[in-house]
């Protein structure tokens, strides 16, 4: 790098996108089951194929999209779609053309959050675990994170979100935001009622936005999934966010969106409007026929059916006996975060090196030996150093013949 050049420090600082670079490398490794990168093989709906190739990829659909800039908050009859999906899944009444905006995947839908309820300098609040691109984009944005650390325990935000820390946030922080993610990446927890009202009453008492990251909505099991919110209308500092990329198995279509109050929509539009001019029109289109299928809540029903199936068949196949502790067991999401401190202490010396975390060896381990491709669980924060993530959303073929490795 040529040494009279300045480049970005904090973007320099950082290490490549985790999950993603480990996906890359086991795909020039032969023979390695990559259970490591969240893309999932069931989407889109193969029933909806010949619909979108007719309506949503016709030429006359595309010389209407590539013609001109989108509105900045999106096509109004997405946005319709989506405020009717949440009046029929949660009874929750949303204004399409005022409190709705369809962005650029979910990923977009953080960063225009952070940019418009903080200033440079101010801290976002984010729990550990999270996901890891959280705490990235905070920083890129020149913002500062603060950790939220969880326990085990049934009410994980309940029992953190303690009077202690509320006081110490009010005197000493300059909280302007907590990120929620549930059903969530990396351990599949899923708040409950005691959560949630422990997160609105700390976020109301304390003037912090409440930004709900739901991407994994329909994927729950265990526990009931809600958005945020415990009413009909949605509390005016809090903002929901989700996208196609999950739950409808297309995270190349890059379609998002953002719920939450008129003022903010303007801010974020227009934030928006700088940043990217607008979301791909045709794309749009092939989401809207998606969400408006009658038949789509069964497809989903079925596809969370089967990752809670492969959840269940894979914490009870890898035991605490061969070295897989689930201390974080999923209620929802499509991974797994087993604790895997006892299996570290079995692998071959070599890989235990005084700068590797346990999961940072042990998944170390498994690629070179068992052709299984992880994540390490520092990624998701300081207190999962111990953990591994593995992703349930793959082909057939490679979560059994992965299951059958990891057991051996």
């Amino acid at each position: 790098m040529p040494s009279d050049l300045y480049y970005n420090n904090i973007i320099t600082s950082m290490g490549v996108y985790a999950s993603k670079n480990i996906s890359l490398k086991a795909e020039k490794i032969p023979g390695v089951m990559n259970l490591s990168f969240g893309e999932p093989e069931f989407g889109p709906p193969e029933y909806l194929l010949e619909k979108i190739q007719a309506e949503g990829l016709s030429l006359e659909t595309f010389l209407s999209s590539v013609k001109r800039y989108e509105d900045p908050r999106g096509s109004l009859k997405l946005r319709k779609a989506v405020s009717s999906w949440y009046h029929q899944h949660y009874g929750l009444i949303i204004n399409p053309e005022t409190e709705i905006m369809i962005t650029h995947g979910g990923v977009e839908a953080i960063t225009l959050s952070i940019l418009c309820t903080s200033d440079a300098g101010d801290s976002i609040m984010i729990s550990s675990p999270s996901y890891m691109l959280y705490e990235r984009t905070i920083k890129i944005l020149n913002r500062e994170p603060f950790s939220l650390e969880r326990s085990t325990s049934d009410s994980q935000y309940a029992d953190a979100l303690n009077e202690e820390l509320s006081d110490l946030l009010k005197n000493k922080h300059k909280i302007r935001m907590m990120i929620v993610n549930s059903p969530e990446n990396p351990s599949g927890y899923v708040l409950n009622k005691e959560d949630w009202e422990a997160v609105h009453k700390f976020c109301s008492t304390n003037d912090i936005w409440l930004v709900h990251d739901e991407v994994y909505d329909t994927m729950h099991f265990t526990r009931d999934h809600k958005p945020a919110g415990t009413s009909s209308l949605l509390p005016k500092n809090s903002v929901i966010i989700n996208s196609f990329s999950k739950k409808f198995g297309i995270p190349g279509l890059r379609i998002g969106w953002l719920i939450a109050n008129e003022e903010f929509i303007e801010q974020a539009a227009k934030a928006h409007d700088y940043m990217y001019l607008g979301v791909n029109i045709q794309y749009e289109e092939i989401a809207r026929l998606i969400l408006e299928d009658t038949e789509i809540d069964k497809w989903l029903i079925a596809n969370s059916a089967k990752i809670h199936q492969r959840a269940l068949k894979m914490t009870s196949i890898l035991t605490e006996e061969m070295g897989y502790a689930w201390d974080r067991p999923p209620y929802g999401a499509m991974f797994l975060f087993p604790n895997v401190e006892n299996l570290y202490k079995t692998i071959p010396a070599r890989f235990r090196k005084d700068n590797l975390t346990v999961g940072e060896a042990v998944a170390d381990y498994l690629l070179e030996v068992k052709k299984v491709a992880v994540v390490p669980g520092i990624v998701y924060g300081k207190n999962s150093s111990n953990h591994i993530r593995i992703v349930l959303c793959s082909s057939d073929d490679i979560f059994e013949n992965a299951l059958n490795q990891l057991s051996r």
